[in-house]
């Protein structure tokens, strides 16, 4: 596979205030930040390999018309059968294949010419978004340090409401230490540490999010 997990998104309504629950077991936030021309703002947890990330809608006008407005975020966050989440990616070093049709977008907020690689099923609201972050960004090892730097993400599983996948997500099952259920609702269950320490919290009374640590 030529692509790796990067960081994960869960779509909240604002201001994020679910984000509190995980301050709850610990987790220390990071830095937040606003997307320009894609009316988003978020809400960050720094780990060892990973970032968790609660973004939210921010400015509607902005979602619905700029240059992100492909990302449906608005249509997204009021549509109880959407899926909530994100996977972000980057491609591994020496290549720059990615594994499925997308198309471009190019943010406010990037340099010029440097854009995502969205994948095509961006419409088919009831799959997470899957996007390729350029192959220009800074890795992840040279950013600053992460404030929780013994949170290593070892698996990622994500629900799915639908039988068959899209070409976008059969791709994305190929990745290491990511596993999809289809035909199964909403639900996004991170494993830290593999476990480790035999701790499962279970936020789906009110975030569709499990940890395991």
């Amino acid at each position: 596979m030529s692509i790796e997990l990067d960081h994960i998104f869960i779509l909240t309504p604002a201001p994020a205030s679910q984000a509190d629950q995980l301050l709850a077991i610990g987790l220390i936030e990071g830095a937040s930040n606003k997307h320009p021309g894609q009316g988003t703002a978020n809400r960050r947890f720094f780990l060892n390999n990973t970032c968790l990330e609660f973004l939210y809608v921010c400015d509607e006008k902005e979602a619905l018309h700029g240059p992100g407005k492909g990302l449906r975020f608005v249509e997204r966050s009021i549509n109880i059968d959407a899926s909530p989440y994100g996977l972000i990616f980057r491609t591994l070093p020496n290549t720059h294949d990615v594994p499925f049709a997308g198309w471009q977008y190019c943010p406010d907020y990037f340099p010029s010419h440097q854009c995502f690689h969205v994948g095509e099923n961006s419409d088919s609201l009831e799959e997470p978004l899957c996007i390729v972050m350029p192959n220009s960004l800074p890795q992840r090892k040279n950013l600053p340090p992460s404030e929780n730097p013994d949170w290593q993400l070892t698996e990622l599983c994500i629900s799915v409401p639908v039988a068959e996948l899209s070409d976008t997500m059969a791709a994305i099952a190929k990745c290491h230490d990511i596993r999809l259920k289809p035909s199964h609702p909403h639900c996004l269950e991170l494993t830290f540490n593999n476990g480790a320490n035999g701790i499962n919290k279970d936020f789906t009374s009110d975030l569709p999010l499990v940890i395991n640590w």
